[in-house]
């Protein structure tokens, strides 16, 4: 009988230093990614540094046509650290600008010093955010323009699509708009086409009726009777 012999090596176990490291690391790493999955905000300073006011898109990343709104979260410095500012809604106003033209629109308070402006962003692109009206008697006018240091701009809503349009898909929908327009053009070409006839009909018999003959009728009256005496 033959004795066999099973020789396993382990490995040192790794320095707990090195460990410590390695965690560290990884937490790191996912804090960040949970960062940049959450939406890029600015924070600004207003009120000579009495309040801190965040500013940027409710909903990340902002997509064309899909309902929205302005974010705004209002903290007060204090030597704890910030405490939320509740009860802006009259006070505060936000203005949302692109191109030239602007919509003022009210904001509706969320709790916690959150206060949401709705809007639908209709073209993509950057937008300027005005908050504007005062904070507990300071009055505050602050504008920020989206861009890569402050919050994120409109993007298309194909970009995130899926599955994406096809160009058959599309092709298709321009097919059936063009057969609805045909179908519709000939539809009022017939239309047109019974109401002229209709019309020459009425002039064809207007016609007719004033060119018929006259028949006139003579009255023949009956002569004397010559053998009749006259007394």
């Amino acid at each position: 009988m033959t004795k066999r012999t099973i020789t396993t090596t382990r490995k040192p176990p790794m320095p707990r230093l090195c460990r410590s490291a390695f965690a560290l690391l990884l937490l790191t790493s996912l804090l960040a990614a949970f960062a940049g999955s959450a939406g890029a905000h600015v924070d600004v300073d207003v009120a000579d540094g009495q309040f801190v006011v965040e500013v940027g898109f409710r909903d990340e990343p902002a997509l064309q046509g899909q309902p929205n709104a302005v974010f705004v979260a209002v903290e007060r410095y204090g030597t704890g650290g910030t405490e939320p500012v509740d009860g802006l809604a009259g006070t505060l106003q936000a203005e949302v600008s692109r191109d030239g033209t602007s919509k003022t629109i009210p904001f509706v308070p969320m709790g916690d010093g959150v206060y949401e402006a709705p809007f639908v962003p209709t073209a993509t692109g950057d937008y300027t955010f005005r908050v504007f009206g005062d904070i507990e008697g300071n009055a505050v006018d602050e504008s920020v323009t989206s861009g890569p240091q402050t919050f994120n701009s409109v993007e298309p809503l194909t970009a995130h699509e899926f599955p994406p349009a096809t160009a058959g898909s599309e092709a298709q929908s321009e097919l059936k708009a063009a057969q609805d327009a045909a179908s519709q053009a000939r539809l009022i070409s017939m239309v047109s086409l019974v109401i002229g006839a209709l019309a020459l009909t009425t002039a064809l018999l207007k016609g007719t009726r004033s060119r018929m003959p006259v028949v006139e009728t003579e009255i023949l009256q009956a002569a004397d009777d010559p053998g009749r005496l006259i007394k």
